[in-house]
Parts: structure tokens; sequence; C-alpha cells
């Protein structure tokens, strides 16, 4: 009788001590956070960048960059601690990934808000385009699906998907391979995809399965050499064999005014006489 009067009495304290929990997880959750919009042209905003501003095409030749998105760099939290873990968590797992991608390439990992993954991996990738590649060659890592927009971006820009390498596609295959779009089916092998270039076409590989495990909720990219094989490893030869490279943009025009000449000592009333 006092074993049973003893283990109701710590029931109770665990439901006392639980029951805030079970409030704020079940009944009544907490509102997540309202964020404000990243700005991408600032470091800040993403988990993973090159140490150095990378050359262009047209200065050092092909270089490849691996834009990654990474489904721990999603924002979100109730309180401001719990939104500041789940960043260093976003943080560390991109650093993380950028050991094991950069046999491939620079790393450009963009952090992103969890309520508006579409509009801010959208804004991050053309911010990447329109700032940091210049003509680069460009791989795509995620372990989550990918925004319709991005896979639109490559189907319409024909020399984006010239020098587009394929999806590097992190899974331990036990809970299937990412799908590519958010809304999308799993890739077929028998119909070119619009979004990949005949090379990869040919190849039946423009995604291609990257084999990785958890290692304290983090991923840890199993296969050794470089993630995705040698359809990778061999795309800059492909690229300088196959492909020329962007020149060097000109810059914007100036106006420039246009001054008359006149003769020493000439006044305007002298030449207004002459031209009449």
């Amino acid at each position: 009788m006092k074993r049973f009067t003893v283990l109701i009495a710590i029931a109770a304290v665990l439901a006392i001590g639980a029951g805030p929990w079970v409030w704020n997880t079940f009944i009544s959750p907490r509102p997540q956070l309202e964020l404000d919009p990243l700005k991408y042209a600032e470091d800040s905003s993403w988990s993973a960048l090159p140490v150095e501003e990378t050359a262009p095409v047209w200065v050092d030749g092909w270089g490849v960059d691996v834009f990654l998105v990474s489904e721990d760099s999603a924002l979100k939290g109730t309180t401001q601690s719990e939104l500041q873990k789940r960043e260093l968590r976003g943080r560390r797992q991109a650093q993380s990934l950028k050991d094991h991608l950069g046999l491939v390439g620079e790393v450009y990992a963009p952090l992103y808000r969890d309520n508006a993954t579409h509009d801010d991996l959208t804004r991050a990738f053309e911010s990447y385009l329109r700032r940091d590649n210049r003509g680069r060659a460009l791989v795509i890592a995620h372990d989550r699906p990918l925004p319709e927009s991005i896979l639109a971006r490559l189907e319409q820009d024909s020399s984006l998907r010239e020098r587009f390498g394929g999806f590097l596609s992190i899974s331990d295959t036990k809970d299937g391979i990412p799908p590519l779009a958010v809304s999308g089916e799993p890739a077929s092998v028998d119909e070119p995809l619009p979004y990949c270039s005949d090379r990869l076409n040919d190849a039946a590989s423009c995604q291609i399965v990257v084999p990785a495990h958890k290692k304290k909720g983090l991923w840890i990219l199993t296969s050794e050499g470089t993630p995705g094989g040698d359809l990778i490893a061999s795309f800059p030869t492909w690229l300088d064999e196959n492909v020329g490279k962007m020149a060097e943009p000109l810059g914007d025009f100036e106006e420039v005014e246009i001054v008359d000449i006149r003769r020493p000592g000439e006044t305007d009333d002298e030449r207004d006489g002459e031209e009449n």
C-alpha cells in the first residue's frame, strides 16, 4: 500500500512538472516568432560562404560553386533562445557539409525563414547568381525539396543550365531520396528534365544520390572521394572542352556631355551671327 501511495505521489509530481510543457506543446502552443526577411547581401544571412571572394570565370577559368539547401538552415522558434539554438544548428550543419562538399567547389548555404521557405530561398538563389556566380559552374546540394522557382530559373536560362552540374541529393535512403521540387514527383530516368543539361540527361544522372548518415543529429557524408563521383569530378574538364566561357561584362555606359569648341575670344553673339 505504501509503495502504491509513493507511486501516486511521484506521478502527481511529474504531472505537475510536465503540466506547462503539455500545455505549451499540445493544448495552447506558443506562436512562432515573426522574423524579418533576411538580407542576402549580408554575410550574416548565410550559414556557409567561401572564405575569400571567388574569381570570375573570365579570370581564372572554370570554377565550381555549390548552392546548398539544408533543412537545418530553416529558422523558427517560439522564443529567442529557441531561435538562436536553431540558427546555431543550421550553421554547424552547413559548416560540416562544407568540409565534404568543398571537394566539389565553393559552398553557399543560405539561412531562411521556415514559414517563408519559397520566398527566401528564391531570393537567396537570385542574390547568389547576381552577386557571386559571375559565369562560374554550379551544382545544387540539398536534403529537402527545392522551390519550383529554382528549377524554373535553370529551365529558362540556357547559359546557366549549360554550366549546371546536377543535384547532389543528400540521403540515408531509409526515408527515400528527397524530391527535387516541393510538390514534384521523383525524377523519371526515361524523360529528359527541362532544367538539366543534355550531358546530365544523357547520363540519366541529373539527380545524384549522396549517401549520408546522421551523427548527433547532423548529416555526415559517408562516401569517399568527390561527392557525386566521377560525373562531378570530371565536370570542370568537360566544361573546358564543351562550353564557352562568359566574357567579362563591359559595365554601365556613362553619358558624356558634348562641349562646343570655340576659337579664343569668341563670344556667343559672334557665334550666333556666323550661324545666321
